[in-house]
């Protein structure tokens, strides 16, 4: 017997028959926006990187910057004194600076604020850049932010720590014996305010010169200084001024930028003072003993506002 297959109606017809317009289609899109997203997460992943760290390096040059600044003034003595304001100003300089001259400027960079802590004579730089994404508009991604947090802290470098007190007795006839020389494991720099402090004993006081020296000619910064208490600056004979006491050396004064040498010289004149009194002059040479060096215009990087890296060789300021 042959079996006999009934042919198909017309309601089943259309049931084998029937389609799913435009599926295709939408899965298509589906995938294209899923790969544009990908190329997009990927493009401006390695972009947020790129601007994350430049935004890092200009906030934590600006906190050097202001670190470096915080003991711009002097006090009514003459000593270093702290000037946050003057650290804020000079750190809020230096990173628009660092903005302006690098491709920060196109990515909507904020500065959010720079602040101090006089705890431990830190400034704190706090910025954000904006980074447009219109590869990502189509998955509701339209910029993104990168921040950057850097703090810095001001310090000091004391010499005469390591070396100990100047000392210079002059011997008639040496000329070598009027002079004394102290290297320097860091340059000292023309910064904001007080770059140098020089202090002589109180007793037995003698006029010396200063000089900041590079590796060919050493130049009298006694222009720059500012006497400290009763201290004070003479003409010698020749025209060099000279220090009685202490001072605060300001560079720029002296028109001196750097050194990595300093030079002390007995200033030959055989008067002394005691506390700014003067004493009868001596019959012969009597000892010049610098007791103590710093040198300011530092910086260094901080973990967080508390927590500041001390290099060898450098203390807190205050």
């Amino acid at each position: 017997m042959i079996a006999v297959v009934p042919p198909l109606t017309a309601p089943m017809r259309s049931v084998c028959r029937k389609r799913q317009p435009g599926a295709n289609l939408a899965l298509l899109c589906m995938m294209g926006v899923v790969i544009i997203g990908f190329v997009g997460v990927c493009m401006y992943g390695g972009m947020q990187a790129y601007v994350e760290g430049d935004l890092q390096k200009a906030a934590m040059g600006a906190a050097m910057a202001g670190a470096s600044a915080y003991y711009g003034k002097t006090d009514a003595q003459g000593s270093p004194s702290p000037d946050s304001a003057g650290a804020i100003s000079a750190a809020t300089t230096a990173f628009n600076s660092a903005v302006s001259n690098s491709s920060l400027k196109g990515f909507n960079v904020t500065l959010n604020g720079v602040t101090n802590n006089d705890s431990n004579d830190s400034i704190t730089v706090d910025a954000k850049a904006t980074i447009s994404l219109p590869f990502l508009g189509l998955v509701g991604i339209s910029q993104m932010q990168v921040n950057a947090l850097a703090t810095a802290c001001a310090l000091r470098y004391e010499p005469t720590i390591y070396t100990g007190p100047v000392k210079i007795l002059p011997v008639a006839g040496d000329i070598n014996s009027y002079s004394a020389n102290m290297k320097l494991n860091f340059p000292v720099v023309d910064g904001p305010g007080t770059d140098l402090y020089v202090e002589q004993d109180a007793a037995l006081q003698q006029p010396y010169v200063v000089e900041v020296c590079n590796s060919s000619s050493c130049y009298n910064v006694g222009a720059g200084a500012t006497p400290v208490g009763t201290s004070q600056k003479i003409t010698l004979a020749d025209g060099s001024v000279a220090i009685v006491g202490t001072a605060a050396i300001d560079l720029q004064k002296a028109g001196v930028r750097k050194g990595s040498m300093l030079r002390f010289t007995h200033g030959n004149v055989f008067d002394s003072w005691t506390n700014g009194a003067a004493n009868p002059p001596p019959t012969v040479a009597t000892p010049l003993t610098i007791r103590r060096v710093m040198m300011f215009g530092y910086g260094s990087a901080c973990v967080d506002k508390d927590n500041c890296y001390l290099p060898e060789g450098f203390i807190p300021v205050h």
